[in-house]
């Protein structure tokens, strides 16, 4: 059977040194430069061509995994007419191609997974999510290559030691190397010049940026449910951006956090019908005070909707001076995190938000940061009365 596998050139070059036998091959691009599309459809490529071949696909967390490279992977099968249900082990999450060759999904939060079994290939998605002796784990037990893809949004890391490496090798992709993309997504890619310089940098041109802009970097992910003490809800509100609805519990001086709802193109009435589903309570709801008909048509519903304050950057230095953890499963949270930065000028740094990945933030700020005042200035009132 011929396969007819439509590809950038993102596709050829990572092909190109890894037959040319290369150990690291390392993917640093923009976004929607295809480069983790690209690596996906080579490895199936590979697992096609080359019976009895092992082929493990690593990210940080499997939630992450899920929504990403393994929804790419159906997705390429099923374009390609070659997915058989039957050979994909949807509880162990390996596919077993008929010429034996198999491709495995994990994260590194499975330990067992990491420290396993040798595979002839490994690649690491978002790779600079992973610590070094994560990587340094899968290397021992990788024979033949690593394939690397990461976004350059920070400015140190050991990825960029790795570059050195006479053993590896360096695909740069942007935008450009898709010629899959509509007219809209490269006007919005290339109007980023005018939203921030850095971000300009690292999501059009995939560089590295000029300075560290990130806003949060002490935030912790958690797996298991915790016992909390007290808790609220956060909403930000958005049509074309994520509606997001975030729940934040408080343990001692512990605040844990997890998105309920995140998602795009939700009218207030959609909006509306999931939360009566799924908030049973009576704790308070903080929403964007501009929106004051979004907090009516929450207490029509018996819900406890609330003005959140929206002092942006007191709201940003108290959440900066609490213990935050994030779910594990609240991916689109954490990647907001991961991304959410400062405007910045040159070398000249803004105490101002880009307005672009703060759907989530935004929500969990209205929560942590009007929840507590208002409840300090009800305790302190109380004392002054007696």
């Amino acid at each position: 059977m011929e396969l007819q596998i439509n590809h950038t050139s993102v596709f050829s070059k990572n092909l190109n040194e890894y037959e040319g036998g290369k150990r690291f091959i390392i993917n640093q691009g923009g976004s929607r430069s295809s480069k983790t599309y690209s690596i996906v459809q080579l490895l199936i490529f590979l697992c096609l061509t080359n019976p009895n071949l092992k082929v493990s696909i690593v990210r940080k967390s499997f939630p992450s995994l899920r929504g990403s490279v393994l929804k790419d992977f159906l997705e390429i099968m099923e374009t390609l007419n070659i997915y058989d249900v039957n050979l994909h082990n949807k509880t162990e999450q390996y596919y077993k191609f008929s010429n034996g060759s198999l491709l495995e999904f994990f994260s590194i939060d499975n330990p067992q997974k990491v420290r396993g079994r040798k595979r002839d290939i490994c690649y690491c998605n978002e790779a600079n999510e992973l610590d070094f002796e994560d990587f340094q784990q899968l290397s021992l037990r990788t024979n033949k290559c690593l394939f690397i893809d990461f976004n350059p949004s920070d400015t140190e890391h050991w990825l960029y030691d790795l570059l050195k490496d006479e053993r590896s090798v360096l695909i740069k992709s942007t935008y450009k190397d898709n010629n899959y993309l509509s007219k809209e997504i490269v006007t919005e890619i290339e109007n980023l010049i005018n939203v921030d310089e850095n971000y300009y940098l690292i999501y059009a041109l995939g560089e590295r940026p000029i300075s560290t802009t990130r806003i949060y970097s002490h935030f912790k992910q958690y797996v298991d449910e915790v016992e909390y003490t007290d808790y609220c809800y956060g909403l930000d509100i958005g049509y074309n951006h994520a509606m997001a609805l975030i729940k934040v519990k408080y343990s001692g001086e512990r605040i844990y956090v997890e998105e309920l709802i995140y998602e795009s193109k939700l009218t207030i009435s959609d909006l509306m019908g999931k939360m009566k589903d799924m908030v049973k309570d009576r704790q308070p709801i903080y929403v964007d005070s501009a929106r004051p008909d979004v907090i009516e048509e929450l207490r029509r519903i018996g819900l406890n909707g609330q003005s959140s304050n929206k002092q942006v950057k007191e709201g940003i230095d108290y959440v900066k001076s609490k213990e935050i953890y994030i779910n594990i499963e609240s991916t689109n949270l954490w990647k907001e995190y991961k991304l959410y930065s400062w405007k910045s000028k040159g070398d000249q740094v803004f105490d101002e938000p880009i307005k672009m990945n703060d759907d989530g933030l935004d929500a969990l700020r209205y929560g942590i940061f009007t929840h507590k005042k208002k409840k300090f200035n009800s305790e302190y009132t109380k004392i002054f009365v007696m």
